[in-house]
């Protein structure tokens, strides 16, 4: 099956699951004291501004202050060893990308700690789209035109780090299309975005959601997204598809995750949390402001997730080469 309708298959399915959790126990005990939800990104990002949207509704129906962390580094592992390492009691919480669990494990010697047994997802929060955008200097208009002037032209597209979401799927782009250009890394979506915008670098794939505002005034031109529908939020720019590069898709997940020991009942209980969370009108509006859209699954569809996105990059990773630079 297709991964793009196994995903929306599973989130149908959800929806039915969370129903039947009304059988479950009401609670499930959590210690004393306050939640550490840990993002591994710096601060300013569009994963960190979701999770800080889910922390302030997770407090109040946990009963318990929900305090954001950043810990950012080593593309998400350093973050992930932190919650991995945590006493599995439902306080130290991860709100991550889903690279770090699909990605990573094919490019980190080590993590920190084992990707398949020290975290668990115990829900897919929302899934995000990429825009491929340039600055507004740069004179290709269109795709085709961008891939000419790669021919006589250095082109650089700039990522939020090696190993992110932007930079595996410019590596992808490449690999299936005429594209000539060259990685650029920064420390974080944020520093990646000024740097564009200064024009410092031609292009970047970036989060839809946090250069929507800069497309509309006119500092970067968007080419493509990377999902196979185009966004509401933005239905002039045109799909991967739609300018000449079918099959071409990269869309990511944020999960909520745990240390993988935290008691099953924690577990359902923190999924259910997200699901009542993401289905609230003011949620899903602020959700669709970052062009992301709310999910709130079971942890098995999330571990079904993971699985299936964790194989298709690595044959990406694979194709194309990619190692850690030394």
């Amino acid at each position: 099956m297709h991964p793009t309708r196994l995903f929306h298959l599973l989130a149908c399915l959800s929806a039915l699951v969370v129903a039947a959790w009304g059988a479950a126990p009401a609670k499930a005990e959590l210690p004393a004291g306050n939640i550490t939800l840990i993002v591994p990104l710096s601060a300013g990002g569009p994963t960190d501004g979701l999770a800080r949207i889910v922390a302030d509704k997770l407090g109040p129906m946990l009963q318990r202050t929900v305090v954001v962390e950043n810990r950012g580094g080593a593309g998400g592992n350093i973050g992930g060893a932190a919650v991995a390492r945590a006493e599995p009691n439902g306080l130290t919480l991860l709100f991550t990308i889903d690279s770090l669990l699909t990605i990573n494990p094919h490019l980190y010697p080590s993590q920190g700690f084992d990707a398949d047994k020290d975290l668990t997802p115990v829900s897919i929060v929302g899934q995000f789209t990429l825009m491929m955008c340039v600055n507004a200097k740069v004179p290709a208009k269109t795709w085709g035109e961008l891939v000419a002037y790669s021919k006589t032209k250095s082109v650089n597209f700039g990522s939020a780090g090696f190993g992110t979401p932007p930079h595996l799927a410019l590596e992808y782009l490449k690999s299936v299309s005429k594209l000539d250009a060259a990685h650029v890394s920064f420390r974080g979506a944020a520093p990646a975005l000024t740097e564009l915008l200064a024009g410092n670098v031609e292009g970047s794939f970036l989060v839809a959601g946090a250069v929507i505002e800069h497309v509309k005034n006119g500092s970067l031109r968007a080419l493509a997204v990377s999902s196979p529908e185009r966004l509401p939020i933005m239905p002039d720019v045109p799909t991967a598809s739609e300018v000449g590069i079918p099959g071409f898709e990269a869309r990511f997940t944020n999960m909520l995750m745990v240390p993988s020991a935290t008691p099953v009942s924690v577990q359902q209980r923190l999924s259910k949390a997200v699901a009542e969370i993401v289905r609230q009108p003011e949620v899903r509006e602020r959700f669709a402001a970052l062009a992301t859209d709310p999910v709130g699954s079971t942890p098995q569809e999330a571990a079904a997730r993971v699985a299936q996105e964790r194989a298709r990059w690595g044959k990406v990773i694979k194709d194309a080469d990619i190692k850690l630079p030394r």
